[in-house]
């Protein structure tokens, strides 16, 4: 056979060869087996969006296969569709697929729809297939975690460990345990075993994520997010929890484009249309942001995020009945949420309802440090109520220039729990933190402290634990040994809540650097944060750092604007201090008439005047106002000494800087003395 022959049979062979590949490829695809394949790989991979695709089109081939009914059920509860995956598991059965291999998903499917009792009926069935069991216990752990049954959800993931400890939802489930019991330190470490189990996974490395966000802050958590995005960058609960993060870290251009992409994969997605809405608002885009919390058609209508955005939408729009009703609805949940009680009484006020706006600040003016803005709106509630008295002293309060250090929350049911007693335990956080702030906001400090030990030595891995027993230190006078408490919860949990108090501690306690790191740690991660920016300011002015209090200040004035007295009036100083004294006494003047009857902003405002040259009848006069309504405070006699100075009036000078000198501990003292040798 020559040559020529001999190619000519292998080429045909190969032909036919490919031929019938094709043949059998075109019928694969008839038949959905290929796509099949494909969508198998993609769940395999994590890839639930693609996986659901080839599914569609495998059942459209095939479409009384129960296995592909079953394939399509995962699909979907990866993607958290649970009346989806409810529908195609009840198509499944009805295709003759075996109800016990239905059990552990359609418990899934039921949490997700928040059926956690018939979740759980699901996952105790005594018929789940084995090969499922270890879902089915996790689906027990989650369902009794949602109804509150510690114990039960505790010995379902001893079982689940037991089965599957190389599963990384295992761990995940294990996590969510965890935090539920307020165990942060817990939920770290099974989150670490989840990526360590499969590092590729990608809702692991989103639990990962959080935990780092929670633990070092913001911008820690980015690079595990972006981890798990760049394994699966459609996976949308890991684009959200990205998106919120951007959010908070003020970087609203990257977060809106982030929420594009989740609306582009799940159009109308609440979270992302919430998130957009939150934007829109701060940008004073009201009527764009209403528009957008309308398209979430009432899906986030029960959340606190949700409940203050309406009410401060409600608020803006001169609607203030409707706000009262969002905030009343917050402020039952969030009894300590001082923002939206303060948005709550504000609402009340502006309605008329001068009885509910009194009841509802009540707990926040009996604070000794309560806020000036506070006073003053209970003020003018009493007056509306006839109560002159009680609104002249809620006036001079507002007044007074030095706020104390934070007090716990009063809480209208202290009274009750001190009545029930301690609980029976004493490791348990639910009920000890209330009671344990009711002892120290009843006086009762030494019971407090002896609580607060106990619960912390039964929790070393809640943070909540820790910052009790921080707070009863501070009341203690310990605020050294309360900063370090509080460092053992920013160890665990870095939050604004920790941040404040560690800073304000070591701040008490005379360790001014300990307290620009703290703070420095904390922004660095949360720059957007305003609490900590202007308590930075504080210590910036504390050190005499004003050109870096002048620009912390106006970072915080950009947000908030215009109208905040005391910011205001720091920002005056600073201002000054730095060398600009014409914008200072902008700053300053400007303070004052939106408080005129503060003797801070008058202080500052008579101070300013002299520091730019201006001094005259004018600054004595602000500053003899200043004086008379907080008579001892030091720095005030010491610019009125500078004012009667300028002016001359050296006798009225050296007595108001002798009067400065005479008050124990004030800083100023030799500036007193040298200026009225001076003279």
């Amino acid at each position: 056979m020559s040559r020529r022959r001999i190619f000519a049979i292998g080429g045909l062979i190969l032909s036919l060869l490919a031929g019938v590949a094709l043949w059998q490829l075109v019928l694969r695809e008839g038949d959905g087996r290929a796509a099949h394949d494909r969508a198998v790989a993609a769940l395999d991979k994590g890839d639930a969006r693609t996986a659901r695709v080839e599914l569609l089109n495998a059942i459209r081939a095939d479409p009384r296969s129960p296995t592909l009914r079953l394939l399509q059920a995962r699909a979907l509860l990866a993607l958290e569709d649970g009346a989806g995956a409810q529908a195609e598991l009840e198509r499944a059965l009805k295709l003759g697929a075996p109800l016990g291999r239905t059990r552990a998903a359609m418990a899934e499917a039921l949490i997700l729809e928040g059926d956690a009792e018939g979740a759980l009926k699901q996952a105790r069935s005594a018929d789940v297939d084995p090969e499922e069991a270890a879902h089915a216990q996790r689906m027990v752990a989650r369902a009794a975690i949602m109804l509150g049954d510690l114990a039960t959800a505790r010995a379902a993931l001893e079982k689940v460990q037991a089965m599957a400890p190389g599963d990384p939802e295992t761990w995940i489930e294990t996590a969510r345990y965890q935090l539920f019991f307020g165990d942060q330190a817990g939920a770290l470490v099974a989150a670490d075993r989840a990526v360590a189990a499969a590092p590729g996974n990608v809702p692991a490395l989103t639990l990962r994520a959080e935990r780092t966000r929670e633990q070092y802050g913001l911008a820690a958590s980015l690079p595990w997010f972006e981890r798990a995005l760049a394994i699966d960058p459609d996976a949308v609960p890991t684009l959200v929890e990205y998106a919120a993060t951007l959010a908070d870290m003020g970087r609203a251009q990257a977060m809106l484009s982030v929420t594009r992409r989740i609306l582009g994969l799940q159009p109308g997605h609440p979270r992302a249309l919430f998130m957009q809405a939150v934007m829109a608002a701060r940008a004073g885009q009201d009527d764009l942001a209403r528009a957008l919390l309308a398209r979430t058609d009432g899906r986030l209508d029960g959340e606190p995020a949700t409940l203050l955005l309406r009410g401060v939408l409600h608020l803006q729009s001169g609607n203030a009945v409707l706000a009262a009703d969002s905030l009343s609805a917050l402020v039952a949940r969030q009894p300590d949420n001082d923002r939206a009680r303060t948005l709550l009484g504000r609402a009340q006020y502006a309605a008329g309802d001068m009885d509910a706006a009194s009841a509802t600040l009540r707990p926040l003016v009996v604070r000794a440090d309560a806020d000036p803005y506070v006073l003053t709106l209970a003020a003018r509630a009493q007056e509306a109520l006839g109560h002159g008295d009680m609104a002249r002293d809620m006036l001079a309060r507002a007044a007074w220039p030095v706020r104390p250090s934070a007090a716990p929350f009063a809480h209208d049911e202290d009274a009750r729990l001190l009545a029930n007693g301690p609980p029976a335990q004493a490791g348990t956080a639910a009920d000890n933190i209330p009671y344990i702030r009711a002892l120290m906001n009843g006086g009762r400090g030494a019971e407090a402290l002896d609580r607060a030990r106990a619960l912390a030595r039964a929790n070393a891995g809640a943070p909540a634990a820790q910052i009790i027993l921080g707070d009863a230190l501070m009341m203690a006078g310990k605020a050294a040994d309360a900063a370090r408490r509080y460092e053992a919860a920013a160890n665990i949990r870095f939050s604004e809540e920790v941040a404040l108090r560690l800073a304000s501690a070591w701040r008490i306690a005379g360790d001014n650097g300990r307290a620009s790191r703290a703070l420095g740690l904390f922004l660095a991660q949360n720059p957007a944060n305003l609490p900590a920016r202007r308590l930075a300011a504080s210590l910036f002015m504390d050190a005499g750092d004003w050109r870096a209090a002048r620009r912390t200040l106006e970072v915080v004035r950009a947000k908030l604007g215009d109208n905040d007295a005391m910011l205001m009036a720091d920002l005056a100083r600073a201002t000054v201090e730095s060398g600009d004294k014409g914008r200072g006494l902008a700053y300053a003047r400007h303070a004052w008439r939106l408080m005129p009857g503060n003797p801070m902003t008058a202080d500052i405002y008579g101070w300013a005047l002299v520091q730019a040259g201006k001094g005259g009848q004018r600054a004595v006069d602000v500053l003899e106002q200043a004086q008379a309504m907080a008579p001892g405070h030091p720095a005030i006699q010491m610019h009125l000494g500078q004012a009667y100075a300028a002016m001359g009036r050296r006798g009225e000078a050296k007595a108001a800087f002798a009067n400065a000198a005479a008050v124990p501990g004030f800083a100023g003292r030799q500036q007193a003395l040298d200026a009225s040798a001076a003279l």
